[in-house]
């Protein structure tokens, strides 16, 4: 009697432990993907010229802010995917990097058809209105091929 009281106790004990680290785990994860940080763009090559991009959706829901679209250089296959959107307050000057995720897009490929692969440029972010400034500028940062191109878009952030 008294061992399977103990074998009870230690697995209300185990679930407990199972629970807090679950829970430290998620908010952890939470914060990390949250997290908005200022950017330094002063060594960025702004003139985009050949660059390919747009800004598919801007939408805003529940207090968050989702963006979308892509990036890529023409006639270039996209080894390294690494495409950061930013926000520009323009009454600061200063540029916020937004959490942004990679996505695989097939489409671009075969809508290019020239060959190189545009698979990995699209791009999504999800953030807190609260993390930016209502009236930033929307701006992409492009490292993708170690590039390192600063593409101002023509699209504002308002909620």
């Amino acid at each position: 009697m008294n061992r399977s009281y103990d074998k009870a106790k230690m697995g209300k004990v185990l679930l407990l432990a199972f629970v807090l680290f679950a829970a430290v785990y998620l908010f952890l994860l939470f914060f990390v993907n949250q997290r908005v940080v200022m950017a330094d763009v002063s060594g960025c090559d702004r003139n985009t010229e050949n660059m390919k991009y747009k800004v598919s959706k801007i939408s805003s829901k529940y207090d968050y802010i989702e963006i979308q679209g892509y990036a890529y250089e023409p006639g270039v296959s996209l080894l390294t995917a690494n495409t950061v959107l930013l926000a520009h307050d323009p009454t600061t000057d200063l540029y916020y990097r937004l959490p942004t995720e990679n996505t695989k897009r097939t489409k671009l490929t075969k809508n290019a058809d020239d060959g190189c692969n545009y698979d990995y440029a699209q791009f999504k972010s999800t953030v807190l209105q609260k993390k930016i400034p209502s009236g930033c500028r929307l701006c992409i940062w492009y490292r993708g091929n170690g590039s390192n191109k600063l593409i101002q878009t023509d699209e504002v952030i308002y909620y």
